[in-house]
């Protein structure tokens, strides 16, 4: 009765946890989006202001105070090299004398700026004396005491930029310029208190006075709140279930299932089941992902999914895990011709952090010739910015011509950072976007593509499954493919030579 009371009691606070664990995670996960795009925007619009100031700014700063007759055209043509702006203007005591697209005019500066600048200084205003509707941003920067250049950005520019937000989940994004006038997203320049009232996230730029805030779509936040209610509902089932699992059995099933797998490792029911990696522009087979397949002879083909996610929390990961690289690197030096070639064997998050691991990849990266390269992949979800050791393990492994992959990329709310601070060889994207690209969701791989060959990356779309998802990567440009399309993971004897692979990927011989 004691045991059932706590089994309930144990239920409940699994109940109470998983609901505030929800409600928790999806208003990180909203507000870590909005917060990304917010930084993602600050950078555009540094960058055009950067641009503005800087294009031409030397030939430029020494024509104010000059007569606006004598400097005019070259006042025009200066300002064709000056991107973003309708025009350039000359000031000099506080009076707008002369302009790139006007000429001769005679105009206040407080026409543009309501107070007077000290320095560098912008705002929004809803339009200039000439364009009363079209919003636009002065930027006065001074060149002596009295004189200085007035850009007159236009807020197109500015809308067009704050645009890109609105493509990744946000439902508004606001320009806030001093905190007096914001701009969003469609051109129009409303008040600061307007984009206060935005129950969204604010970032702000290091060097001007300006910042942007954003809101999520409400779409956005509609699907988070289902998909961690739906995760949240589906663990605390889940664990209930385990719950009254443990309360009915005595003995835990883990130790027997280790035991099985124990077993299976001695008497060679484990084997290498292996997927090709293909070029996608020439269909050409590059590389090979090898994957652990356990047949036991009672129960049949047992899922990796029932007893990897154990074996890596397990003593017994040493042992699959040195069974993984002997055998992979074994079948493929003897029972392939295919150079050169890549081999990729997955790691655990223990396998970083064991003493000896760093030992067992040279071990068998040894036995390999120079056309064949070792790849280990590792998953996002692994934490790598919380083992200490991995920096120190990516530079000795990597001098051995050990390359790195990022699996699953994109699965576990990828910090973009973490391609900056690790020297991956290879990113693979996950299948769930690969099954989008020719839906209508290419974008995502686009821009990870962008990301990945800023950093000198190459990406691997893993999960393609047809012929229009393979021609869709192609047209993006995206170098590398794995999934059924091609071929599905198979014994080393019948890899590249189905026949009804041989029609999609380049047929290749295999020794015997």
């Amino acid at each position: 009765m004691l045991a059932l009371v706590i089994a309930v009691i144990c239920g409940v606070c699994v109940l109470v946890t998983a609901a505030l664990w929800a409600r928790h995670e999806d208003q990180a996960t909203i507000r870590e989006r909005e917060s990304l795009i917010a930084k993602d925007m600050v950078a555009s619009v540094d960058r055009i202001l950067d641009n503005v100031t800087a294009s031409q700014h030397d030939a430029l700063s020494t024509l104010p105070g000059q007569d606006c007759t004598a400097v005019e055209h070259r006042l025009s043509e200066l300002e064709t090299y000056v991107l973003y702006v309708r025009s350039v203007n000359l000031v000099a005591n506080q009076r707008v004398y002369c302009s790139s697209a006007l000429g001769s005019i005679d105009l206040p500066l407080s026409s543009y700026l309501p107070i007077a600048p000290s320095g560098i200084t912008f705002d929004l205003i809803t339009g200039t004396p000439w364009q009363p509707q079209s919003p636009v941003m002065p930027l006065f920067v001074p060149t002596h005491q009295k004189t200085g250049l007035l850009y007159v950005v236009e807020s197109t520019y500015l809308a067009d930029t704050l645009a890109h937000g609105v493509r990744y989940e946000a439902g508004q994004v606001v320009l806030v310029v001093s905190n007096a006038r914001a701009l969003n997203a469609r051109g129009e320049v409303i008040s600061a208190d307007s984009a206060a009232a935005l129950n969204g996230t604010r970032a702000s730029s290091s060097r001007w006075a300006f910042s942007i805030a954003v809101a999520a779509a409400p779409r956005f936040i509609s699907q988070t709140h289902w998909k961690y209610g739906l995760l949240a509902g589906t663990a605390a089932i889940l664990l209930n279930l385990l719950i009254a699992a443990a309360y009915l059995i005595v003995f835990a099933p883990r130790r027997l299932l280790l035991s099985a797998v124990r077993r299976a490792l001695r008497q060679g029911q484990l084997f290498i089941a292996y997927q090709p990696v293909v070029e996608i522009a020439t269909r050409r087979i590059a590389g090979v992902e090898a994957l652990i397949r356990w047949t036991h002879p009672k129960w049949g083909d047992v899922s990796p999914a029932a007893f990897m996610t154990e074996v890596e929390s397990s003593n017994l990961l040493p042992a699959v895990t040195r069974f993984a690289l002997q055998r992979a690197t074994s079948d493929i030096v003897q029972r392939t011709d295919i150079r050169p070639l890549r081999v990729a064997v997955n790691v655990a998050p223990m396998d970083l952090e064991r003493k000896d691991f760093v030992a067992d990849v040279l071990a068998a990266n040894d036995t390999l010739p120079d056309d064949i390269t070792l790849v280990l992949e590792v998953t996002e979800r692994f934490l790598l910015d919380k083992h200490p050791r991995i920096e120190a393990i990516f530079n000795v492994l990597k001098a051995q011509g050990v390359q790195f992959a990022i699996d699953d990329f994109g699965t576990q709310h990828a910090n973009l950072d973490l391609l900056g601070r690790f020297p991956f060889d290879y990113v693979k994207i996950d299948g769930q976007f690969v099954r989008q690209v020719d839906r209508g969701g290419s974008e995502l791989i686009r821009a990870i593509a962008a990301v990945s060959k800023h950093y000198g990356m190459e990406v691997v779309a893993e999960g393609v499954e047809t012929e229009a998802q393979h021609e869709a990567l192609r047209s993006l440009g995206i170098p590398f493919g794995q999934g059924y399309f091609y071929q599905r993971p198979v014994p080393v004897s019948q890899l590249f030579v189905d026949n009804s692979v041989s029609k999609v990927v380049t047929r290749t011989r295999v020794t015997p």
